[in-house]
């Protein structure tokens, strides 16, 4: 508990906590503008072709490497692309510009091809990397390429079912510490803030569980959809119950502040939504049966998801507009390097298992079990800020205390004691100073004849 409150003295300099949170642009629809933006749809258009050819690829008997070979190249060449963006000439060079030819714009096919000229150069990257690569492994041909591609790449895999759940961890918490009410103490049931909580659980469970099931069996039966599928009720319940005994003691100590209440009802019922979400995809996957357009489509809409937030997550914590890893200029090269080795990690797994389904599910229980990681993670670090806080100004207090009540200033070390009884004899003895001393020891002395003078 120390080592964490002395991390949160380094990442809590300039205020509060939930204030750093709060300030968090929270905004994915600029990004999404940003990426999804018409002057660069032909870099789009093109992952989807080529993640698509490189899965087929990769399906043929030894040819993941190849395959693998190709999503890196891509990834590394989009990455490097990425980094030089902000150079006007590089973005000029993959974007297309506001003109609009009148020959092209006569012969929309014309147009059309013309526009992905802008893909050129980033394809030119990664070609060169991928030649180089060849060379470096393929000594004798390229058959000798390193199996270790195709099991490094599938391995990322992990590490982004990971980055999705920290991704929605870091962005639903800002989202919660906004407009919070001021920092006061109060009090407040924990048993309504849970019941509260999953009520809403399982609300979401049912409407959640109907909607599948009347698009795969085109009828809508609430009990029937909630009797056959009762033991997702339970594993929801059961997660939610667990994760709630988990982090019971922190969730009480937030009820004692005003604000820390509120981020903590708002912040762990992001997180059981969103853990719930992909507990209902992996019962869907593995009981319902999804057909696989639909699959693939939500891989699809999966992998958009990932990697908006690991945008997302990588800009907001970076220091300063100009210090930025991923700004406007950058950000789109960075998506499409990410989406790259996100694609190439579920077409290796996919080829190992193969089936995508058992990937897709192995995803969702990673993330699962991030995001309940999470959540008392969080809680921990809200609360130990919040603790050192009163500290810090418990202390301050009583610094600015003892500053008010006057000492007695010292010469030296030496003299201290002699000081203190000098003060302690002028408070009991009160002195006159008008001039008149009173009797005095000579006043009794007869001095005629005690001093003789000689002339």
């Amino acid at each position: 508990m120390e080592a964490e409150v002395e991390e949160n003295r380094d990442s809590t300099k300039d205020g509060d906590i939930l204030l750093q949170l709060a300030a968090n642009e929270t905004s994915l629809f600029g990004l999404a503008r940003t990426l999804l933006s018409p002057k660069t749809l032909p870099h789009l258009a093109l992952i989807i072709v080529f993640s698509t050819l490189l899965y087929w690829i990769a399906n043929i008997d030894n040819a993941g490497e190849f395959a693998a070979l190709g999503f890196i190249s891509l990834s590394c060449g989009y990455g490097i692309t990425a980094m030089f963006s902000n150079h006007e000439r590089v973005l000029a060079w993959i974007t297309l510009n506001d003109r609009v030819e009148h020959e092209e714009k006569a012969n929309p096919l014309a147009r059309l091809l013309s526009s992905f000229k802008i893909c050129i150069f980033p394809l030119a990257v990664s070609a060169a990397l991928g030649l180089l690569i060849i060379l470096m492994f393929g000594q004798e041909s390229m058959v000798d390429l390193p199996t270790a591609f195709p099991l490094g790449l599938g391995s990322l895999f992990v590490f982004w079912a990971i980055a999705q759940g920290r991704s929605f961890g870091s962005w639903s918490s800002s989202i919660a510490a906004k407009r919070l009410p001021e920092s006061e103490s109060t009090t407040g049931n924990i048993k309504i803030m849970t019941t509260t909580q999953i009520s809403a659980i399982v609300l979401i469970s049912v409407l959640g569980i109907t909607g599948f099931q009347f698009l795969y069996e085109k009828k809508w039966d609430v009990s029937d959809a909630i009797m056959s599928n009762i033991g997702f009720f339970i594993l929801a319940i059961l997660a939610y119950g667990l994760t709630v005994a988990w982090t019971w003691k922190y969730r009480q100590m937030a009820l004692r502040d005003k604000a820390l209440k509120k981020f903590t009802s708002r912040w762990t019922m992001f997180a059981h939504v969103f853990a719930t979400w992909h507990l209902l995809t992996v019962w869907r996957q593995l009981v319902m049966s999804p057909g696989s357009i639909e699959v693939f489509i939500e891989e699809v809409l999966l992998m958009m998801f990932t990697v908006f937030m690991a945008i997302w997550t990588i800009t907001s914590q970076s220091v300063g507009a100009k210090y930025r890893f991923i700004s406007k200029e950058n950000a789109l090269p960075w998506g499409l390097a990410f989406g790259y080795a996100y694609a190439g990690s579920v077409a290796m797994l996919a080829t190992a298992f193969n089936d995508i389904t058992y990937v897709m599910v192995t995803g969702h229980i990673i993330a699962f079990l991030t995001i309940t990681w999470m959540q008392r993670n969080v809680l921990v670090r809200i609360l130990d800020q919040h603790d050192f806080a009163i500290k810090v100004a418990r202390t301050t207090h009583k610094s600015s205390t003892e500053l008010e009540t006057p000492a007695p200033t010292n010469d030296s070390e030496n003299d201290t004691k002699p000081r203190e009884d000098a003060v302690a004899l002028a408070d009991e003895i009160e002195v006159q100073w008008d001039g008149t001393v009173g009797q005095t020891i000579s006043d009794d002395v007869d001095w005629t004849g005690v001093i003789e003078l000689d002339d």
